[in-house]
């Protein structure tokens, strides 16, 4: 474990929100081609719980890390002690709790599971749980993400 500023607790900052609207759907589901009804069809949309067009739930995941990774403040905080991101290794336990509709801001917040060493010494693994909310303050997703930090020489 870190002695630094990258420890278990330590809180990522989120420097924005970002309002969802029309055209942020339209060119996020063209782009990851999510257009199931659901998310495409406003006349079917309007036969579900949702009674609109939501969200696709892996484009709700980019735009929470996206919040988070902001103005670089995870790369921020691991550069305090040294360390830089390599390679984004993973994203576990992902659960979209509430959809995300037109209109919806959201922030995010994170916070620092763990930091740990790997068999190289310049290489760390950096993990953290990040949780998204609309203006609502209705928890939109949660995950825990992983990377692998480097040592900058």
């Amino acid at each position: 474990m870190s002695s630094g500023s990258v420890v278990a607790g330590a809180k990522i900052s989120c420097r924005v929100n970002r309002t969802l609207d029309v055209g942020d759907f339209s060119m996020l589901h063209q782009l990851c081609w999510f257009n199931m009804a659901v998310h495409s069809n406003s006349e079917y949309a309007k036969g579900t719980w949702f009674k609109e067009r939501s969200l696709a739930a892996p484009i709700i995941f980019v735009v929470a890390d996206g919040l988070i990774h902001n103005a670089d403040t995870i790369a921020e905080l691991l550069g305090r002690d040294g360390y830089e991101i390599y390679a984004y290794v993973g994203i576990d336990n992902v659960k979209i709790t509430t959809p995300v509709l037109f209109g919806d801001t959201l922030r995010a917040e994170a916070e620092v599971v763990d930091f740990r060493p790997t068999k190289n010494p310049k290489m760390n693994l950096f993990i953290y749980q990040n949780k998204a909310y609309n203006q609502r303050d209705e928890q939109v997703i949660e995950y825990t993400s992983t990377m692998l930090t480097i040592k900058k020489e």
